[in-house]
C-alpha cells in the first residue's frame, strides 16, 4: 500500500493478473481492528472469550465448601475428587477389573468406598468426633455441601469445612501408605497432624487474625 492506495508489482502471470484484478476491487477501509464478537469493547481478554463459548452451569452446592478464603490448596484437590466419588477407592478398582482386596486397610470391617472411607469408618470417625465441629454423618449430605450440623456461618463455617478438608486429604494419604508402604498409622496420630496442619493454616492467614480481632471465640476452635 502507499498513501492509502494499492501498490502491486507487475506481473504478467495469469495468477497474479487475476489476483490483482481482485485486489484492486477492495476498497480500503480505516484500519482494522481485531475484536471478539459479543463485546462492542476493544479490551477483549482471555475470560471475555472463555465465557462466550462455554456453557455455564449451576455451580455444585459444595463448590462453596471446598474452594473458600482459607481452603489450603492440596487438601481441596482431594476434598474435590473425594465429594466427585473419583478417588480410586477399592470399589471403583474393582469396578476397572483389578484384582484387589474389597475390604477397607483402616478399619478391616467393611468394603472400602467413599461413602465407608469418609463417613461410616472408625477411622475418620475419630478424627472428626474429636473437635469443636459437628459434622454431618450422611454421605448424601456431604455431596449437597451440607457438612456441618447446626447453625454455623461466616468464618466459622469456612474453619469447619477446612478441617474436613484437611481430614480426607490426611486420612487419604494414610490410607495409600497403609496400602503402598505397610505403614500402619493410628488415627489419633492422623488426628494429631490435623489439628497441627488446621493450626498452622490459621495462625498463617491474615484474614483468620482480622476476624479473631472481632470474635476472640473462634480460638476455641484451634483446640
Amino acid at each position: 500500500m502507499d498513501n492509502g492506495s494499492w501498490h502491486l508489482p507487475t506481473s504478467n502471470h495469469f495468477d497474479c493478473l487475476e489476483l490483482r484484478s481482485l485486489v484492486l476491487n477492495i476498497q480500503i477501509h480505516p484500519r482494522d481492528k481485531i475484536r471478539w464478537d459479543t463485546t462492542q469493547s476493544n479490551a477483549t481478554g482471555i475470560s471475555t472469550i472463555w465465557n462466550s463459548i462455554r456453557t455455564i452451569g449451576t455451580p455444585p452446592a459444595w463448590v462453596d465448601v471446598v474452594w473458600h478464603n482459607l481452603s489450603i490448596p492440596k487438601c481441596a484437590f482431594t476434598f474435590w475428587l473425594a465429594i466427585k466419588g473419583r478417588l480410586l477407592t477399592r470399589d471403583r478398582m474393582h469396578k476397572f477389573n483389578m484384582n484387589t482386596e474389597l475390604r477397607c486397610i483402616l478399619c478391616n470391617i467393611d468394603n472400602e468406598s467413599h461413602r465407608h472411607i469418609f463417613v461410616s469408618c472408625p477411622y475418620i470417625m475419630h478424627i472428626m468426633a474429636n473437635s469443636s465441629f459437628t459434622f454431618s454423618e450422611d454421605w448424601s449430605h456431604y455431596k449437597n455441601g451440607e457438612f456441618l450440623v447446626g447453625p454455623v456461618t461466616g468464618t466459622r463455617k469456612q474453619m469447619g469445612h477446612l478441617y474436613a478438608a484437611i481430614t480426607f486429604f490426611l486420612v487419604w494419604k494414610g490410607r495409600n501408605a497403609r496400602l503402598h508402604n505397610a505403614t500402619n498409622q493410628p488415627a489419633s496420630m492422623t488426628l494429631t497432624l490435623v489439628k497441627r496442619m488446621f493450626r498452622e493454616k490459621l495462625h498463617s492467614c491474615h484474614r483468620f487474625q482480622k476476624e479473631v480481632l472481632k470474635n476472640h471465640d473462634l480460638l476455641l476452635d484451634l483446640y
